[in-house]
């Protein structure tokens, strides 16, 4: 008798195994993506920063035109810089580069990067005249902690102790 009661426990015990591995598959390779705003996780990093402030529907209703605006102005930088890329491109692809022209390139490439990032601060200024004063000292943190680090820093990562 107990060799059967260990055969059928065994038998549910490889049935649920089953269930369980067939939901991680179904999740990680049927199941749909959730919905995502257009443009990206939030749309722009002025909705992601938006978002991360907490804003109420009052102050996104009132910051929406902010948004859209800065997401317009941000397309057409990345589109000079797409035209810019593949005037690089084809100048590379020649059997002799002209350095002169790589140079302008490159200098023309990155005049529009430090335009984009002035605009982003800009506009992170119009926005925090609109914040409460507790979002805007969250503001502040958030900026020192994602303008203050060199890339790639892992603010997770706890510091190494002293030996």
């Amino acid at each position: 008798m107990s060799l059967r009661i260990t055969q059928v426990l065994l038998g549910l015990s490889l049935l649920l195994n089953a269930f369980v591995l067939a939901g991680f598959v179904f999740h990680s390779w049927f199941e749909p993506p959730p919905p995502r705003h257009a443009g990206g996780r939030w749309g722009n990093p002025l909705e992601a920063l938006g978002h991360d402030l907490k804003l109420d529907d009052a102050q996104k209703k009132e910051l929406q035109p902010l948004f859209d605006q800065y997401t317009n102005a941000r397309r057409d930088r990345f589109h000079d810089i797409a035209k810019v890329r593949e005037e690089m491109t084809a100048e590379l692809q020649k059997p002799s580069f002209d350095m002169a022209k790589i140079d302008s390139l490159v200098d023309q490439m990155m005049a529009l990067r430090v335009d984009l990032q002035k605009q982003n601060l800009h506009t992170i200024d119009q926005m925090a005249q609109k914040l409460k004063p507790e979002q805007r000292d969250e503001l502040h943190k958030i900026l020192a902690e994602r303008y203050g680090r060199p890339p790639g820093w892992r603010s997770q990562r706890p510091p190494r102790p002293s030996q």
